[in-house]
C-alpha cells in the first residue's frame, strides 16, 4: 500500500470511528438535554474554538508545509505556542464573566473556565500532532485520536446521566483532551522537542499569523450563527439551530473533512515532487464531490427522518434548517480543499483576504435574518456559500489556472448523479409520508432507492469514483471469500 493511500485508509478509519462515537454520544445527549442546555453549551465551545483557532498560530500548517525542519525550528514553535496558548487561556478565564453577562446567562462564567484547562496541554498536543502529519504517520493519530475521543465522549454521557448537565460535557471534553495528552506522550515523533525555546520565533509568527487569521476567520464563521442567535434570540433557539445544522456538519466531517486530514500533506508533497497541483486538487475535489453532493441532495429532502430517528422528535424544528443547510453543503463541497490548495504555493495572504470577506458577507446576512427566524438565517447561509463558491474560483483562475469551466465539465457527472437521487427520493416521497411513518423504516426505504440509483448513476456517467466503488467492493468479496474458505477448512 502507498504511503498516500495508507495515510487516506488511516485518515478515513480516524474519521469514521471518531464520527461513530460521536453519532453515539449526541444521539443519547440529544435525549437527556434540553434545546437550552445545548444552546449554552454549544455558545460556549464557539468562543473556545474562536480563541482555540487563534492559539495554534498555524503552526501544523508551517510544520507540514516546510521542506526540512530542524530541532531548533520544532523548539520554537512550542515555544510559539505555548506563549499564545497559555496567554489566551488567561484572557479567557479573566473574561469569562463578562462573556457570561453579555449573554444573560451567568452559568456560561464556569463552563468557559472548564473548557479553557485544554489550552494549557495545547504545545505539548498540537506540535506532536502536526509532526505525525508531516510523516504521513496517521495510524498514530488514529489510536490517539480514538481513545481521547471514546474517553471523552463515555465521560460526557456519564457526568450528564448524573445530572450535571453542560459542566459535565464542559468537564468530559477535559478529560478527554487529558487522555490525548497521555496517549500522545507515549507515541511522540522522534522530531518532536519538549523544551520551548524563544529564539529565531520572527519568521513562524509572520507565517503563522496569516494561517491564523485565516483560521479564526474560518472557525468564527463555522460558529457564528450560534454566538448571534444567543445574542439576539434564546439559548434554545441555539440549540436547535444547533441541532439541525450538526446533522449537516456530521455528514461533511465523514464525507470531506475525513479525507482532508491528508489534502494538505499530499498536496505538500505533489509541490514539492515539482508535480501538478492543479490536477492532484482537481482529482480530490471531483473524487469527494462524487460522494458529498449526491448525499446532500438526499438529506435536502430527508431531513425529517434522520433527525428524529437520531435525536428524537423533541428537534422536529431542527428538520427545516438541516434540510435547506444540505444546499450549503452542495456548495461548499466544489471547492473543499482550496485552503489546502493554496497553503501548498504559499498563498497565504490570499486566504486571510478570502476569508476576511467571506466572514464579513456572511456575518452581515446572519444578522439581518437572524431578526426574522431561523429558516431565514439557514437561507443567509446558503447564500453566502454561494457567494464564496463565485469569489473561491475566481482565486483559484488566478492562483494555480484552474478555471470555473474546467471544475463545472469535472463536476458534470457528480451533478448528474446528485439530481438522479434526489428525483428518485422525491417519487419515493410522493408515495410514503416521511413525516407519519416510522422514521427508522423511512431512512431504509431511502437507503433502498438511493445506493442502487447512486452506484447506477457513477456507471452510467462514466464518474471517476466508479473504479474506486468497483475496487473497494472487489475486495470485500475478496475478504468475505477469504474468510469463508479458512471457516469451511477449519470445519473439515
Amino acid at each position: 500500500m502507498s504511503q498516500v493511500r495508507q495515510a487516506i485508509f488511516f485518515s478515513l478509519v480516524n474519521s469514521y470511528s471518531l464520527q461513530a462515537v460521536s453519532f453515539v454520544t449526541v444521539a443519547v445527549l440529544a435525549r437527556l438535554l434540553t434545546p437550552k442546555e445545548i444552546g449554552l453549551f454549544a455558545v460556549a465551545t464557539s468562543i473556545a474554538f474562536l480563541a482555540s483557532s487563534i492559539r495554534s498560530l498555524g503552526v501544523s500548517e508551517y510544520l507540514i508545509r516546510e521542506k526540512e525542519i530542524t530541532a531548533e525550528q520544532v523548539k520554537s514553535v512550542v515555544g510559539v505556542v505555548l506563549v499564545m496558548s497559555w496567554g489566551l487561556g488567561a484572557v479567557l478565564l479573566a473574561a469569562s464573566p463578562w462573556i457570561a453577562e453579555f449573554y444573560g446567562e451567568q452559568d456560561l462564567t464556569l463552563v468557559l473556565c472548564i473548557i479553557t484547562i485544554p489550552f494549557f496541554l495545547a504545545p505539548f498536543t498540537a506540535v506532536p500532532f502536526a509532526l505525525m502529519a508531516r510523516e504521513m504517520n496517521f495510524s498514530h493519530i488514529f489510536r490517539v485520536d480514538f481513545a481521547g475521543g471514546l474517553i471523552g465522549s463515555v465521560s460526557n454521557i456519564s457526568l450528564v446521566a448524573m445530572g450535571f448537565s453542560y459542566y459535565g460535557l464542559a468537564c468530559g471534553t477535559v478529560i478527554g483532551v487529558v487522555a490525548e495528552f497521555l496517549i500522545i506522550t507515549y507515541y511522540r515523533p522522534k522530531s518532536m522537542e519538549w523544551m520551548p525555546s524563544f529564539r529565531n520565533m520572527g519568521e513562524i509568527f509572520r507565517i503563522g499569523m496569516l494561517i491564523s487569521i485565516s483560521k479564526t476567520l474560518n472557525t468564527t464563521s463555522q460558529n457564528v450563527t450560534d454566538l448571534v442567535l444567543g445574542r439576539l434570540a434564546t439559548m434554545d433557539k441555539v440549540g436547535l439551530f444547533s441541532r439541525g445544522i450538526g446533522l449537516i456538519l456530521f455528514l461533511r466531517n465523514l464525507i470531506i473533512n475525513s479525507v482532508g486530514n491528508v489534502a494538505l500533506p499530499h498536496l505538500s508533497q505533489v509541490h514539492r515532487d515539482g508535480e501538478s497541483v492543479k490536477d492532484a486538487y482537481l482529482n480530490a475535489i471531483v473524487l469527494v464531490g462524487a460522494f458529498a453532493m449526491p448525499i446532500f441532495a438526499v438529506v435536502n429532502l430527508s431531513a425529517y427522518p434522520m433527525i428524529t430517528a437520531l435525536f428524537g422528535n423533541q428537534w422536529t424544528e431542527s428538520t427545516e434548517i438541516a434540510s435547506i443547510l444540505a444546499i450549503w453543503a452542495m456548495l461548499q463541497s466544489v471547492h473543499c480543499f482550496s485552503s489546502q490548495a493554496l497553503l501548498t504555493i504559499g498563498k497565504e495572504r490570499t486566504i486571510m483576504w478570502y476569508d476576511t470577506l467571506s466572514f464579513a458577507v456572511k456575518l452581515g446576512l446572519i444578522i439581518v435574518a437572524a431578526t426574522i427566524s431561523m429558516t431565514h438565517v439557514a437561507w443567509a447561509i446558503v447564500l453566502s456559500g454561494a457567494f464564496d463558491l463565485i469569489v473561491i474560483s475566481c482565486i483559484l483562475y488566478y492562483a494555480i489556472s484552474l478555471s470555473p469551466l474546467q471544475v463545472f465539465r469535472a463536476f458534470a457527472p457528480n451533478l448528474i448523479v446528485a439530481v438522479s437521487c434526489w428525483g428518485a427520493i422525491k417519487l419515493l416521497s410522493l408515495e410514503v409520508n416521511f413525516e407519519e411513518t416510522n422514521s427508522w423504516l423511512v431512512i431504509l426505504l431511502i437507503a433502498a432507492v438511493a445506493v442502487p440509483t447512486w452506484t447506477l448513476g457513477l456507471k452510467l456517467t462514466s464518474n471517476k469514483a466508479w473504479a474506486i466503488v468497483v475496487e473497494l467492493c472487489s475486495h470485500l468479496l475478496k475478504v468475505v471469500s477469504r474468510k469463508g474458505s479458512q471457516g469451511k477448512g477449519s470445519q473439515g
